[in-house]
């Protein structure tokens, strides 16, 4: 009786454990990117945010430059990573019902046997920071582009496992190109 018990736990830690993890961290994963994608369009639809508001591009006689908003910068960013704390919060009290027949890794088995509960549980707040990018583009051309750098950890528990999982994002605010004069002659002279 004890080897058939520990037969048992061995083949449940062995072929059951490895393919109940790794559903649960594609549904989690799966629903993570789905409340991040709803939380940026939720803000900025609230924010009534354009891509033009970002940047100004500024043109004087003398010079000609690119103002950044960093205070709406930071301030979509903090609302974004708000929503998707609060949002994280709500999918904690998500209970998933997964056949047990989809644990044996067997197509022809993922739809038999009764039903286990997986519940996703969040652990951590959203973190959210922005980068940005500044390349030439062509002649006296510059692309400018500003991400949001998103990351979400969350615990999968169910009454057999418990993993975390760390999903990053990046999400574009911002990708416009800015048209400086284009000379009336361009010479391409090496100097030693």
């Amino acid at each position: 009786m004890l080897f058939l018990t520990l037969f048992a736990i061995i083949s449940f830690n062995r072929f059951v454990l490895p393919v109940a993890t790794e559903i649960c961290s594609k549904y989690a994963t799966t629903e993570i990117n789905k409340e991040i994608s709803k939380s940026a369009d939720n803000v900025i639809k609230k924010m009534e945010v354009q891509t033009s508001d970002f940047t100004e591009e500024i043109t004087n006689t003398d010079t000609d430059h690119i103002n950044v908003n960093s205070l709406l910068i930071n301030s979509v960013t903090n609302q974004i990573t708000a929503e998707i704390s609060n949002n994280l919060n709500i999918l904690s009290d998500k209970k998933i019902n997964i056949p047990i027949g989809l644990f044996s890794g067997v197509p022809l088995f993922s739809r038999l046997g009764f039903n286990m509960p997986i519940h996703i549980v969040s652990m951590g707040d959203a973190k959210a920071d922005y980068e940005t990018l500044l390349t030439s583009a062509g002649v006296n051309q510059v692309s400018y582009q500003i991400w949001l750098n998103i990351e979400c950890n969350v615990t999968v528990v169910s009454p057999v496992l418990g993993k975390n999982i760390c999903v990053k994002r990046k999400l574009m605010l911002v990708n416009t190109i800015f048209n400086g004069k284009v000379p009336q002659g361009y010479a391409n002279i090496k100097l030693n």
